[in-house]
């Protein structure tokens, strides 16, 4: 990763720790912001020949779609990275009752037990021997949780060595905007 991205990486868990400016909430389709992460992350899915399994449905939430959409990017790049070649990801958006839900699957090299609480950590890499030569910063997933907690979300992953790892958001849906409220 170059020292221009890295900064830019660490800006924007700045601006994210802070609220100082926060983000413009608008009611957002979150099938469409996945379905174009997909779309981007594609040709990088075949490079790796890794298969991309979709099952989208239609969820509205409250969100910042540019946010939306780097937090779909940044699970979906990391489900082909850590994946193996001609393993799958599994992509899905469905609607319930109170939450928009976004999941990845994938059928990677998964992540250790003792490592699970430290993923979300700055700078933390599972693989010690990668380095931000390969273009991995230890960020990514620090400014996924970041984002999905400013918009009232959640995160989680469970996760099996060997058998992969599934990541699961879930987002604020309603019919106001949660910052309107007094």
């Amino acid at each position: 990763m170059s020292a221009r991205r890295q900064i830019e990486c660490l800006l924007t868990l700045a601006r994210l720790d802070s609220a100082e400016v926060p983000a413009a909430l608008e009611l957002c389709d979150l099938e469409v912001i996945v379905e174009e992460a997909v779309e981007i992350v594609r040709p990088l899915a075949n490079e790796q020949n890794v298969h991309l399994e979709l099952e989208l449905s239609q969820a509205h939430c409250w969100g910042n779609t540019g946010q939306l959409a780097q937090v779909a990017s940044n699970l979906l790049t990391n489900a082909i990275h850590y994946n193996r070649p001609g393993g799958s990801v599994r992509v899905s958006v469905r609607c319930e009752s109170d939450a928009a839900v976004f999941c990845v699957s994938d059928t990677g090299m998964g992540i250790p037990p003792a490592d699970l609480p430290h993923i979300f950590e700055r700078f933390y890499r599972v693989d010690k021997a990668r380095s931000g030569a390969q273009g991995h910063s230890g960020l990514g997933l620090a400014i996924t949780q970041a984002i999905v907690q400013a918009h009232g979300g959640s995160i989680e992953v469970v996760s099996e060595p060997g058998q992969g790892s599934t990541f699961e958001i879930r987002l604020l849906t309603g019919s106001k905007n949660p910052r309107s409220a007094s």
